[in-house]
C-alpha cells in the first residue's frame, strides 16, 4: 500500500459515504428539466437525495418498478447539485432519442454485469464523459451488490490521487484530468480496490477521501 495513504487509515475508515455524501434537490433550480425526467424524481423534490437514495433508485429499475429515466435524473441531480448547468446539460443528454435508447442499453449492460459494455454504450453520447459515465456505473454496480463494484472517477480524484503519490512536486507542472478508456478506468478501480483491502474498508470510503482533499 502506498505509504501516503497509509497514514490516514483512521480519516478514511471513520467516513460514510452512502449517507454523508449528498446534496439537496432544489427543485426550482431543476425546473426546466424535461417533463419525464422531471416527473420521474418527483417524489425526492426539495430533499436531500444521498448515494443510497442514488443506488435505491437502480435497485428500482433492475427489479423492473422503474424505466432508465429514474436513475439517470437521479444521477444527475446527484452528481451537478446546485451547479446552475445541471438542467441544461440533463436536457442535452435526453435530447435525443438515441441517446436515451443508449443509457437503456447500457444499464441493461449493468443489470447483466457487462461493465465494458456499458461504458462502451456511455461514451457514445455527446458531452458525457468519464466523471459521469463512473457515477453511472457506480451507482448502478452497488446497486447489483456487486462486490468489485466500479468507482466515481472525476478530475478531483484523479487530481488527488497524482497529488498523493507526487514525491518530487511534479503536478504543479502538469495538467491532471481522469482518462475516458476504460481499460484506464479498470486500473484505477483494480487500485483503489487493492487499497481498500488493505485499509478494510469500502473502496467508496478512498474514492470519497481523495475527493475531499483531505491531506
Amino acid at each position: 500500500m502506498s505509504s501516503a495513504l497509509s497514514k490516514y487509515s483512521t480519516q478514511i475508515q471513520e467516513l460514510t459515504p452512502l449517507l454523508d455524501s449528498k446534496f439537496f434537490y432544489d427543485a426550482s433550480r431543476w425546473d426546466k428539466l424535461t417533463n419525464d425526467a422531471k416527473n420521474s424524481v418527483n417524489a425526492h423534490s426539495n430533499q436531500e437525495i444521498s448515494r443510497i437514495d442514488v443506488i435505491n433508485s437502480f435497485s428500482q429499475y433492475f427489479k423492473g418498478k422503474s424505466d432508465y429515466l429514474y436513475p439517470f435524473t437521479m444521477t444527475m441531480i446527484w452528481g451537478f447539485a446546485d451547479t446552475g448547468y445541471g438542467t441544461y446539460r440533463t436536457n442535452k443528454y435526453l435530447s435525443l432519442n438515441e441517446n436515451r435508447i443508449i443509457i437503456n442499453d447500457a444499464f441493461e449492460c449493468i443489470a447483466e454485469g457487462k461493465i465494458k459494455e456499458a461504458h462502451q454504450y456511455l461514451i457514445k453520447i455527446n458531452g458525457l464523459n468519464i466523471s459521469y459515465i463512473s457515477k453511472l456505473l457506480y451507482f448502478g454496480t452497488r446497486a447489483r451488490n456487486q462486490k468489485d463494484y466500479t468507482l466515481i472517477f472525476d478530475i478531483r480524484v484523479a487530481r488527488a490521487l497524482a497529488k498523493l503519490l507526487d514525491t518530487e512536486g511534479i503536478m504543479s507542472l502538469l495538467s491532471i484530468g481522469p482518462s475516458n478508456k476504460y481499460e484506464d478506468f479498470e486500473r484505477y478501480n483494480t487500485l483503489i480496490h487493492h487499497w481498500a483491502d488493505e485499509l478494510k474498508v469500502e473502496a467508496e470510503n478512498i474514492e470519497v477521501f481523495l475527493f475531499n482533499g483531505d491531506f
